[in-house]
């Protein structure tokens, strides 16, 4: 479990999270969507399905960065093995399971939408739903919700476009090297994919910008979910 813990259980897994991951929206929509399993059974599997993904995934990010944080504090941007694979390791969980988080999100949301609009939130085949289609279908059954203007901003975000072009290159291509710099200001320098440097702010830094952006993400389904449900 990561460190930086000190909230009470969540109540969809019986787990406590990290104090970057914005508990009150997450749990008042829960119990919102809870009150509807009788009404709404199918979208409310669905949802709660999705809700324990949200906070799983964001928990292992947690845990993948604060790993590899430590790792690299420990043993330096260039370590023999076992600790190289150990980076590797925590880099690929991180930016899979940091991503996950987003992405279970939008299918959570996409979900309890089907209780308030079944008929524009098809649940028949889950294969179709993703990121693309809940912004989408949100953009023209609610055009002027806060989560709906939310999730356009996510699509057009460049931290998020980073984060995705990351995960795929790790989850479907490769496992990308590491260019050194020697000498001058930049000596002992670690460049991985992208650009993006290898330290103690690889991981911590876009923690930031994932926790954030999905405390805004849950702010606007806390909105959403107390107008509709």
């Amino acid at each position: 479990m990561p460190t930086k813990i000190s909230q009470p259980n969540l109540s969809a897994i019986g787990l406590p999270a990290p104090l970057d991951f914005a508990v009150a929206p997450y749990e008042a929509i829960h119990g919102r969507v809870s009150s509807k399993k009788d009404s709404h059974p199918d979208p409310w599997t669905h949802c709660a399905g999705a809700w324990n993904a949200v906070a799983y995934r964001f928990i292992s990010c947690a845990e993948h960065d604060e790993a590899f944080t430590a790792s690299v504090g420990a043993h330096g941007n260039s370590p023999p093995q076992p600790q190289r694979y150990m980076q590797e390791k925590d880099l690929f969980g991180f930016f899979v399971t940091g991503f996950a988080s987003l992405d279970s999100f939008c299918y959570g949301a996409y979900a309890f939408a089907a209780m308030v609009r079944p008929l524009d939130f098809n649940l028949a085949d889950p294969r179709l739903i993703n990121r693309e289609r809940t912004e989408d279908k949100f953009s023209t059954s609610f055009p002027t919700e806060a989560l709906t203007r939310a999730l356009a901003a996510l699509k057009e975000d460049p931290d998020f476009k980073k984060w995705k072009d990351i995960r795929n290159i790790l989850a479907h291509r490769t496992v990308p090297g590491r260019r050194f710099s020697r000498g001058g200001s930049e000596d002992g320098t670690a460049l991985w994919h992208n650009g993006i440097t290898i330290d103690q702010t690889t991981t911590s830094s876009r923690r930031q910008w994932l926790a954030g952006t999905l405390r805004d993400l849950l702010e606007a389904a806390d909105a959403f979910t107390a107008n509709h449900l």
